[in-house]
């Protein structure tokens, strides 16, 4: 009888480790920042939740079918609104429990003393004294660096997200949008280089590969 058992217990593991699958992502800055050119373990054993981050697939211009990587933010029913660069879901300010990248403006004579990636910097021409570049929001808190939050104005209309929506917003400025049934509501955790739902719409159940476990 303990052989038997042995043996049930072995096939329901081999049948569980069939659907936990290994992903790798080549680094880019479309996908959340904390698992550039990392590995990490999906299931779809686990139905995702909210602030749950799930990889699914999606066509991405020039790219084709691509795998993405991307936290959440509104299930079924939701209503989800991006105001003056900040997640409102449901009405409740939902970014104060994440961590994130935010686009900050810097003056280049502090720049040089700062860690970041160059590919994702930029400056606005003339003004080529102040450097716009992601950095952890805890970051700058905890070390009181000396910039200050970029955020697009209302109303300042994105071509790319109209494209999807048909309406004059931007990746500061979103919404309201309700999530329907069969959709996710996806955003990266680098918010101001994410090629997520703003920018590719809502995502489909059904082509969700999985929630991630570990990486």
């Amino acid at each position: 009888m303990l052989k038997k058992i042995e043996v049930l217990l072995h096939g329901c593991n081999l049948r569980i480790l069939r659907r936990v699958k290994p992903l790798h992502l080549k680094p880019l800055i479309l996908w959340p920042i904390q698992f550039e050119g990392e590995s990490f373990f999906t299931t779809n054993l686990k139905t995702p939740k909210r602030f749950d981050l799930i990889a699914y697939r999606a066509i991405i211009p020039d790219r084709g079918i691509t795998t993405l990587v991307h936290r959440v933010c509104g299930v079924p029913g939701d209503v989800a609104e991006m105001k003056a660069g900040t997640l409102y879901v449901n009405g409740k300010d939902v970014d104060a429990d994440l961590s994130l990248k935010q686009i900050y403006k810097v003056s280049t004579k502090y720049a040089g003393a700062l860690e970041y990636k160059e590919a994702e910097a930029f400056i606005i021409p003339p003004y080529t004294d102040t450097v716009y570049i992601p950095l952890e929001d805890d970051k700058v808190k905890k070390d009181q660096l000396p910039c200050q939050r970029y955020v697009l104005p209302a109303g300042l209309r994105d071509d790319g997200i109209f494209r999807i929506y048909q309406k004059n917003w931007n990746r500061d400025n979103f919404g309201p949008l309700r999530v329907p049934s069969d959709k996710f509501f996806v955003l990266g955790d680098n918010r101001g280089h994410a090629m997520d739902s703003r920018y590719i719409g809502l995502i489909a159940q059904d082509k969700v590969m999985g929630t991630v476990l570990w990486k």
